[in-house]
Parts: structure tokens; sequence; C-alpha cells
């Protein structure tokens, strides 16, 4: 048995659940690439925009881009979803 306590310490034994704080990449940001929409908030560079009726979190290659700015989708990595002005 101290060979088992002895493992024990060296796995971890904890979970990444919801309750942690941990999210997995939501399964239709894949589809958002070419779409566009308009920047909710100011990007500087992260922001909100809205696409396809629903609310995104965004980030932008560095451009500063005004609320109201027409958004285009242009790549999602993860749960990054990047955006240029249109």
């Amino acid at each position: 048995m101290p060979l088992k306590k002895f493992f024990k310490k060296l796995v971890l034994s904890m979970e990444e659940t919801k309750d942690n704080g941990y999210v997995a990449a939501k399964p239709g940001l894949k589809d958002l690439t070419g779409k566009t929409g308009v920047a909710k908030t100011t990007l500087r560079p992260a922001g909100t925009a809205i696409i396809d009726g629903e609310p995104v979190d965004v980030v932008t290659l560095g451009e500063f881009l005004e609320a109201g700015t027409a958004i285009v989708v242009t790549s999602v990595e993860g749960m990054r979803v990047i955006v240029k002005e249109q």
C-alpha cells in the first residue's frame, strides 16, 4: 500500500469542470469564419460584436475599431474569433 500513496502524490486528482471556470470552445465558432457583423463595443483590440444577431467575444489583430464599425470574421483559433474592419 505505500506504493499507492506514492502514486497519489504524482497523479493530478483535480478535474477541469465548469464550476472551476474551465470551458470548452463553443462548437459553432468555426462556422463564423467569413461572416459579417457590427462591433457592439470599441474593439481595442478585444471586445464584443454582434454576428448573426448574437453577441460574440472578438479580437482584432491590433487595430482599434469604434463601436458600430462593420466587421468580418477572418479566422477562428480555438475560442478566439479574429475580426477586421469590413
